[in-house]
């Protein structure tokens, strides 16, 4: 008796465990069935909340390929958020830096994604994504808008250091600390998105991040001085990113 009550129990967890996975994918299409669409005459705030609150919100407008009505609206939260985080990056060294700085950080940014933006349209594909370039553009803008509004947030902290300390490799240190968990939420909430737009493999997301974050870094190098300050306002000598970061470390 006990050993067929054994077996029975044995039967019992891995139908449980059978059902666990459909489970699951029916709470996920449950979700996003509950998710409310955005408003017709959506404002810049329903965007900021439905980024942060309920991004499944926007990942159905995806979907339905109407995302684009408002990815002018995700374009303007990304430029403001970014130009106003340049702004405080010029202030660290003042004069001509206050204009060039946020204008080649944004120029820079979008430069970089616009570059990067063909490799996204192949992996995703490669993963398994079934979008059109219009979508899939749409949903980089709204990770995009995502990034500006973390770096915005965090514009306070980096308000702080940048008029109490003049050391330029720690100021340049926590401006990459800032970028990077930007980056990083940015990048997760558009691989999320791609997932559940029926993306099977994380992988090719993951190399297309490597990517981005590579050729931001690079042009970063080629459109310095951004943070520090120079006789030009561009240095047309080539150098590698790596190589930049060594030699100020020396240099200051």
């Amino acid at each position: 008796m006990s050993d067929e009550k054994i077996e029975q129990e044995n039967s019992q967890d891995n139908n449980q465990k059978n059902e666990t996975g459909p489970t699951k994918k029916r709470d996920q299409a449950d979700q996003a069935d509950q998710a409310l669409p955005l408003p017709q005459n959506a404002k810049v705030m329903h965007l900021v909340d439905a980024l942060l609150k309920s991004p499944q919100t926007l990942y159905n407008h995806v979907r339905n390929n109407d995302l684009h009505r408002h990815v002018v609206q995700l374009l303007l939260i990304f430029s403001v958020c970014v130009l106003c985080y340049g702004c405080i990056v010029g202030s660290f060294s003042g004069q001509m830096q206050w204009i060039a700085a946020p204008l080649k950080i944004f120029l820079g940014t979008c430069l970089a994604v616009l570059l990067c933006f063909p490799s996204l349209y192949i992996l995703s594909a490669l993963s398994g994504t079934d979008l059109r370039p219009a979508q899939l553009a749409s949903l980089l803008c709204g990770s995009l808008a995502l990034i500006g509004i973390l770096l915005i947030g965090f514009a306070p902290v980096t308000f702080v250091f940048t008029f109490s300390i003049k050391a330029l490799p720690f100021m340049g240190s926590i401006h990459l600390l800032v970028w990077g968990i930007s980056l990083y939420f940015g990048l997760r909430w558009l691989s999320q998105g791609l997932t559940a737009l029926g993306s099977g493999n994380q992988k090719m997301i993951k190399i297309w991040a490597i990517i981005l974050l590579v050729t931001l870094l690079q042009m970063s190098t080629t459109l310095r001085p951004i943070l520090g300050t120079a006789d030009q306002l561009f240095t047309a000598e080539k150098k590698f990113f790596l190589v930049h970061w060594v030699e100020s470390m020396h240099l200051n």
